[in-house]
């Protein structure tokens, strides 16, 4: 799980440092009121909080969670994206991004080689706190993993670019934890006609 991160994390580098970002820095991007910018700050939060959790004394107490857990617990009917969470989430990518393209990419490569020095130190059960939740190392990565996968294709759309290709690793366990996410939400019958039978398949299942 540490190589399919960093592997993906620097996947991720190539997409923060093209011209057209910053060419098309404060425009709207392909998700509903967010800017480039922001979303390009929000994708950047992937990797910049990893290090901050692991700043922190591993959590003591709480029973850890996997990262579909943590995903199901933190999903549900879509909000209002005037909502206080929606909200907050897009200040917080502008306020990653307020240095500027070059000074995020910058940001983001200094933390990402600190973790490729850290990370394999570390052992995969070591509890991290996430938010409020309690998740063991490797799972924390395999959620900011799954981050990192979907906003990497959300800005390569939002740049009109080809949405780079990730690490096989990465591809297995986003498809992985995705599948197991919608299959939480939405029941194991729905999800394997949608892959399996779709002439019996009904509503688009998805994971968020």
């Amino acid at each position: 799980m540490i190589s399919a991160f960093l592997d993906t994390a620097e996947v991720a580098s190539g997409l923060l440092r093209p011209p057209v970002l910053a060419e098309r820095w404060e425009r709207p991007s392909a998700l509903a009121q967010f800017r480039i910018s922001g979303l390009a700050g929000h994708l950047a939060r992937a990797v910049f909080n990893v290090e901050r959790w692991l700043a922190e004394p591993p959590q003591a107490g709480g029973l850890p969670i996997d990262a579909v857990v943590y995903f199901v617990a933190g999903s549900g009917p879509a909000p209002d994206l005037d909502d206080a969470v929606p909200r907050r989430i897009r200040e917080v990518g502008e306020q990653e991004a307020a240095g500027g393209p070059a000074a995020l990419a910058e940001e983001f490569d200094a933390a990402r080689a600190r973790l490729t020095a850290q990370l394999p130190t570390m052992p995969l059960g070591r509890p991290v706190g996430v938010f409020a939740l309690v998740l063991p190392l490797d799972q924390c990565l395999l959620a900011r993993l799954v981050e990192l996968v979907v906003h990497l294709d959300d800005l390569a759309v939002s740049l009109e670019a080809p949405t780079p290709s990730v690490p096989a690793e990465a591809t297995d366990a986003v498809t992985a934890c995705l599948t197991r996410i919608a299959v939480a939400r939405r029941g194991f019958l729905p999800v394997m006609r949608t892959l399996a039978r779709r002439e019996r398949a009904t509503d688009p299942i998805t994971a968020f």
